[in-house]
């Protein structure tokens, strides 16, 4: 959805409300909107920027971290943003240190503004890093890779990984040499 904002910029309008329903799908590998995403936006004028404030929430397919699982949650973010003309970079002299104003979206030619790309930018930054498919889901065998959720399947989980079989009598309290000389070390250290 793109939206004109030549009034609010030329001082005609000081603010405009606007929905948003877009069908916007996949967001990112293994995330996508199951539903469209709806809200409503409130474009305002701050100076020579325009500022949109809101709050969009749509339901999101994701795959579970831990078990692997497709399924979906609940999705909302709050919007705050800013665009100003000539957008990003162009406020900041070459090998000063970037402000804020660095950091604007672009009004495009035309005055016109971006929401859906403003909107999924928001969307993918609020998606959960490791999502789970509920809190006590218990993931796959690490040995046979049988979904723990759905029954017990028989590997040992006690038995102690090959790689690490070396460390396994290895106390680090031992009466060995080196032991004994860590620990006066660290004593004349106090």
């Amino acid at each position: 959805m793109r939206a004109y904002v030549g009034d609010l910029l030329a001082g005609r309008e000081t603010a405009r409300a606007v929905t948003f329903s877009e069908r916007l799908g996949t967001l990112v590998e293994d995330a996508a909107a199951s539903e469209p995403v709806s809200g409503e936006l409130v474009l305002s004028r701050a100076g020579p920027m325009i500022r949109v404030d809101g709050r969009v929430a749509t339901r999101v397919a994701l795959v579970c971290a831990a078990c692997l699982r497709p399924f979906e949650q609940p999705l909302g973010v709050t919007i705050d943003e800013e665009f100003s003309r000539g957008g990003p970079g162009e406020h900041t002299p070459s090998g000063e240190p970037l402000g804020p104003e660095a950091f604007l979206m672009p009004i495009e030619p035309g005055d016109m503004i971006d929401l859906t790309e403003v909107v999924r930018q928001h969307l993918v930054l609020a998606l959960p890093i490791a999502p789970r498919c509920s809190s006590d889901c218990r993931g796959l065998c690490p040995r046979c890779g049988a979904d723990r959720n759905a029954g017990t399947c028989g590997c040992d989980t006690v038995g102690i990984d090959p790689r690490l079989q070396a460390l396994e009598g290895w106390s680090g309290r031992s009466g060995d040499r080196a032991g004994k000389s860590g620990a006066r070390r660290r004593g004349a250290d106090r």
